[in-house]
């Protein structure tokens, strides 16, 4: 059983991980400098993009957890997320949101696991 492995810039860890139909992603914006809006904007495009990577998609989306930096962002992370996440409760994951601090300016961030 071959791992598909995508390398974060960082170093010394994956964005995303795939072995056999598991696949766990982890996803932020790539521009801290945005407000709210805009960086959950890149967050959930760079979800779909490692999902992607992997042959998975939001369909496959098993459980997420949510990391805010402030909790008065959840109303517009609650509202993005049922436009991203679609109509069809049969593909909806477990979500969890969850208050941290996150590094260099971050204000989202989301772990994945789903499977392909």
């Amino acid at each position: 059983m071959q791992d598909l492995r995508w390398p974060s810039a960082a170093g010394g860890r994956s964005r995303v991980v795939a072995r056999g139909v598991q696949v766990f992603a982890v996803a932020n914006a790539s521009d801290a400098a945005l407000d709210f809006p805009a960086q959950l904007a890149q967050t959930l495009s760079m979800l779909d993009a490692h999902l992607a990577h992997v042959g998975a998609s939001r369909a496959g989306l098993l459980s997420v957890q949510v990391f805010l930096t402030d909790f008065r962002n959840k109303p517009a992370l609650d509202a993005a997320w049922r436009q991203w996440i679609g109509e069809d409760s049969a593909t909806w994951p477990q979500r969890a949101v969850i208050g941290a601090q996150l590094d260099g300016g971050l204000l989202v961030e989301m772990v994945a696991t789903a499977f392909r």
